[in-house]
């Protein structure tokens, strides 16, 4: 693009605040969860939590769930609630009388430590708390209308809320659509937006039902997954400005945004309910919380950017020690230091308690999968999100471990016998896989590898034979056009009683950010997700003209500036390095390399290239993200000497 002097003072800017933050933040891990407070709902006999607000006589909020807190503006967070009952509650679950589909509370509190007091709640009568989002309460049409996230953009609000179809089993329901509610006197009176919806699909499969808003970057990014606690997590963004208009959301599709809700790929794989997703700005990390029903454990995730890769599932509190927990939303001036604070439901009192825990560093970095060394799985033979095919379990505390307590087996006569894991990655990205396997002395095949869903083919994998002592085995493999993968240990027992032991598995991107940074997954030649163009531009596919492969991109044009680019999540406050290669026409006097904000915003570096390149030339340059989860890398020239062109290939982004 054309030389800017504004890329000296963001630099600079950027520079200055990487010294006062420090280096970026690693992954993290949660410990000693702790009930600090009631939310909600009177005090039972024997209880000795403080409860600040007494819902019960203060506000005829006897027992509700959920709790979803955002930060509202002027020195208070909204905190809502879901199905709410008075005086008339059954005292078990949610059921009874005074029925409200969902509340909302106001709080100015700052010190968590001792709890989460109201200012007030949202009423329409003295001591009565409103529902402030009705719905028909009809069974088989529309039995309630229930809240999933909230955020506030200047001085309007918005929720994002589920219209319930009917109830189903336990951890399963079925929703007529998902929409946008907003406020715009203080949350007293709630408008649902008519256009702003995601009706769902006859067979109940629509993803984007229930939400968890982040501000970020000036976008809302949007986690969602479907109805019920079974599903995946997807994920879109939209423009502050924008948040009403359903045309105006980006869908992520595995490698970029795509206007098509249907190219929507996951973020992180379920088994996810009630998510909550917020930035821990002092950790520098972006913390996912939800359910997950199979493992009967609220469990938290981890990522330095908005669309990850988001780390293994780190269970947050268990059903054990929690009984009938659900949710976990984040409350935002929670993430103080190495604290996190949420609001937590119990189905059995049916009410609602705060939440501390502790953020520490996490050995197993950025490891993708969940459970690596199998210590969290409980007294059955396999848990999510571990999966058995054939025979095996886990070993607990019997002294087998390579590391911790437990490890996995598979043990067996005949057939194939494994453990895997389903697990979200980046299609067309470089990934190695590494774990721990012991095996007894009559295996003769053995294979522990990474695999398409479903069984699917093989996308790497090594042999291996009896291993009388742990053994380092290691995967390089490229994930093809795969947005979920397996990865598995296992052997086929042809011989006889044959065991497997496997523990401290990893799971880890490869070091270049860019994607498809050859262009040989480009399909047609206009540049599709996640290349994205300028001016006159697209993508050369088998005309001879690529350095590496067959295809490369091109910009051409007798004026003005063309150019390719790509979005690509980085770190804030990070160095990063990226080199490209590139070859012009003879007449080319005005280049440009580097890289800046999105939407065209400053560049924060940039190699200008003003004089012809006969053969492909390597160019390099390198930045720092300052405060962004996103910056966009860009090749490109100002066509002022008639026809111009360039041609661009084998791209890389790496954090130094």
């Amino acid at each position: 693009m054309k030389r800017m002097t504004t890329w000296k003072r963001t630099f600079l800017l950027h520079a200055t605040w990487a010294l006062l933050w420090g280096t970026p933040a690693a992954a993290v891990t949660p410990s000693n969860v702790t009930k600090v407070s009631r939310v909600t709902g009177a005090t039972p006999a024997g209880e000795l939590l403080p409860n600040p607000n007494q819902t019960h006589t203060n506000h005829d909020v006897h027992g509700t769930d959920l709790g979803i807190v955002w930060d509202k503006g002027g020195g208070e967070v909204f905190v809502l609630f879901g199905d709410t009952f008075g005086a008339g509650w059954c005292g078990n679950g949610g059921c009874g009388g005074g029925w409200r589909s969902n509340v909302l509370a106001r709080s100015s509190d700052t010190n968590l430590a001792d709890g989460l007091s109201f200012s007030s709640m949202i009423q329409d009568g003295p001591r009565h708390a409103k529902e402030i989002l009705a719905s028909r309460k009809v069974n088989f049409d529309e039995i309630t209308v229930i809240p999933t996230a909230g955020v506030t953009i200047g001085s309007r609000h918005y929720i994002h809320y589920m219209s319930i179809h009917h109830w189903g089993e336990a951890g399963m329901w079925f929703t007529n659509h998902a929409g946008i509610a907003y406020s715009d006197d203080q949350g007293q009176n709630w408008v649902k937006h008519p256009t702003a919806r995601w009706q769902n699909t006859p067979a109940w499969t629509n993803n984007f039902q229930m939400a968890a808003f982040v501000r970020n970057g000036g976008f809302v990014y949007m986690y969602a997954t479907p109805n019920g606690r079974f599903g995946n997590v997807h994920l879109a963004r939209v423009p502050e400005t924008a948040l009403l208009d359903i045309n105006a959301y980006r869908y992520w599709d595995g490698n970029g945004w795509s206007v098509s809700q249907a190219a929507a790929r996951p973020v992180a794989i379920g088994i996810a309910g009630e998510l909550s997703v917020s930035y821990h700005a002092p950790l520098g990390r972006f913390l996912m919380t939800y359910l997950n029903e199979h493992r009967q454990a609220v469990v938290m995730r981890d990522a330095a950017t908005p669309t990850g890769p988001w780390s293994g599932e780190k269970v947050l509190a268990s059903g054990a020690v929690y009984p009938g927990l659900y949710n976990a939303f984040i409350h935002p001036w929670g993430n103080t230091g190495n604290s996190l604070y949420f609001v937590m439901s119990q189905w059995t009192p049916y009410n609602t308690f705060l939440m501390r825990a502790t953020l520490a560093h996490d050995a197993h970095s950025d490891n993708l999968l969940s459970e690596p060394g199998f210590e969290t799985q409980a007294a059955t033979r396999v848990m999510a999100p571990w999966y058995l095919q054939g025979s095996g379990g886990v070993d607990r505390a019997l002294g087998n471990a390579r590391s911790g307590q437990d490890n996995g087996f598979v043990y067996a006569s005949s057939g194939w016998n494994a453990l895997k894991q389903s697990v979200v990655v980046q299609p067309y990205t470089d990934y190695t896989l590494r774990g721990w396997v012991r095996s007894s002395t009559n295996n003769t095949a053995g294979y522990f590898g990474a695999r398409g869903p479903g069984n699917g083919p093989i996308l790497g994998e090594v042999p291996f034979g009896a291993l009388g002592a742990y053994t380092e085995q290691v995967v390089h493999f490229n994930s093809g056009p795969n947005a979920l993968i397996e990865v598995y240990g296992g052997l086929w027992a042809d011989n006889g009683v044959t065991w497997m032991q496997l523990d401290d598995v990893s799971l880890t991107r490869g070091s270049n950010l860019i994607h498809q940074a050859g262009f040989e997954q480009q399909s047609t030649n206009n540049a599709t997700s996640p290349w994205y163009t300028e001016g006159k531009a697209g993508i050369d596919r088998g005309l001879g003209h690529a350095r590496t492969g067959t295809n490369n991109a091109w910009a051409r044009n007798d004026t003005g500036w063309n150019a390719v680019k790509q979005e690509v999540a980085v770190t804030p406050n990070t160095q990063y390095t990226l080199t490209g290669w590139v070859k012009t026409s003879t007449n080319h006097a005005d280049g440009y390399f580097g890289a800046r904000l999105l939407r065209g915003g400053p560049i924060l570096n940039e190699v200008r290239f003003a004089q012809p390149l006969g053969n492909y030339t390597q160019l390099s340059v390198s930045f720092n993200s300052g405060a962004q989860h996103s910056v966009e890398v860009f090749a490109g020239m100002w066509a002022n000497n008639g026809d111009t062109w360039i041609q661009v290939d084998d791209l890389t982004l790496t954090r130094n």
